[in-house]
């Protein structure tokens, strides 16, 4: 089907074919000169202290698990409402996941169930800042230094969000921000890993490049894989992050224009925003009546639709771990009621007033 309105859109465009116009011509196509300045970029405006490149936010979190410590058995306990990366990255690294429910309104872990959850091989915690917006990492924080355990930051759409002035991925041991093509700032494939641990950043360099710090050597002092980026994503990343601020204000307009056109309607409520984080718009969330027939209908009407993640505890790679289905009563009811509109910056406000046209219409003839 062509989509009139579809659910993601980079915003790409000839600040991106600029600058891998200057990648071609430098013939410099693996890390170089456009690396090294997405990096600089990315620790300035997060603050963190260290910052490393990796091909995706899957593997980002697997390589901070691992520099972290994580290994056979540890277990780590994951929100049960995220993507499936939050939770698989876990069992890559030789540990187990431990699901725990999440906060109906921000739909963010639930910090007051975390410490029932903990045993003596709990080893981290894994808050996942979902849809734009960050966790509670005070308590968590505070959890973690009780109990020792690491905080690793699952931040994947939490580039520029911010809890209590502190950028996400920056709060814990260490944190991973993808780039995936949906992503607020994408380089189609990628991510970043931040921390301001040395021990954690040497770790992490090891295992990224081969088990050496250097590239032009060939002694490898350590395990490693080869888990660096090219230049090329780089450009394009360099490209996203100068104009990150408009993204931003973009995406933060569609979500207002959502919730103006959408006030008073009883079926319909929008992810809350929490007091400590500013909300940098994944996508319009928002908890409905009737979500599947709803989809259905804006589908046939050529407006793209996406639902809320499908629970990790009943995902079916994770059957072994034998979860009680009562245990996650948010996860559940959030999949079952969730839908994502979108908020992409190819959106124009026409296109929004014909989506929110659609759902008054819709609610209208039930």
């Amino acid at each position: 089907m062509a989509y009139r309105v579809t659910q993601i859109e980079p915003y790409v465009g000839q600040e991106e074919l600029n600058n891998l116009i200057k990648v071609i011509e430098n013939k410099w196509l693996t890390e170089g000169p456009f690396s090294k300045e997405f990096l600089s970029i990315i620790k300035e405006f997060t603050g963190s202290k260290h910052a490393l490149l990796t091909n995706n936010g899957t593997l980002a979190l697997y390589l901070a698990l691992k520099a972290v410590g994580i290994k056979a058995d540890d277990e780590v306990i994951v929100p049960d409402f995220t993507f499936n990366a939050s939770g698989s990255s876990v069992v890559f690294a030789g540990g187990k996941p431990v699901f725990i429910d999440v906060d109906e309104s921000t739909f963010n872990i639930d910090v007051e169930k975390i410490e029932g959850l903990i045993t003596p091989r709990t080893k981290a915690i894994m808050p996942v800042h979902v849809y734009g917006q960050s966790a509670d990492m005070d308590p968590i924080l505070k959890l973690a230094k009780k109990h020792q355990l690491k905080i690793v930051e699952d931040a994947a759409q939490g580039y520029g969000v911010f809890y209590k002035g502190s950028h996400t991925g920056t709060i814990g041991d260490v944190g991973t921000i993808s780039f995936f093509a949906d992503k607020t700032v994408t380089t189609g494939e990628g991510a970043v890993i931040l921390t301001n641990s040395d021990a954690v950043y040497d770790n992490l360099r090891y295992l990224r490049n081969q088990g050496r710090l250097s590239s032009g050597s060939f002694i490898h002092e350590e395990m490693g894989m080869n888990f660096r980026v090219t230049d090329l994503q780089s450009a394009v990343g360099v490209a996203q992050l100068k104009k990150f601020r408009n993204i931003e204000k973009i995406k933060s307009n569609h979500l207002s224009t959502y919730k103006e056109l959408l006030e008073g309607m009883p079926e319909i409520e929008f992810q809350k925003k929490a007091e400590y984080s500013n909300i940098v718009p994944f996508r319009a969330s928002i908890k409905v009546k009737d979500p599947s027939q709803l989809m259905s209908y804006l589908d046939d009407r050529g407006i793209q639709i996406r639902g809320f993640f499908y629970p990790l505890h009943r995902q079916p790679c994770f059957n072994y771990l034998g979860y009680n289905e009562n245990d996650f009563p948010v996860t559940n009811k959030l999949n079952a009621t969730g839908l994502c509109l979108p908020v992409h910056c190819g959106l124009s406000k026409d296109d929004i007033l014909y989506v929110c046209d659609m759902i008054k219409e819709f609610y209208a003839q039930k």
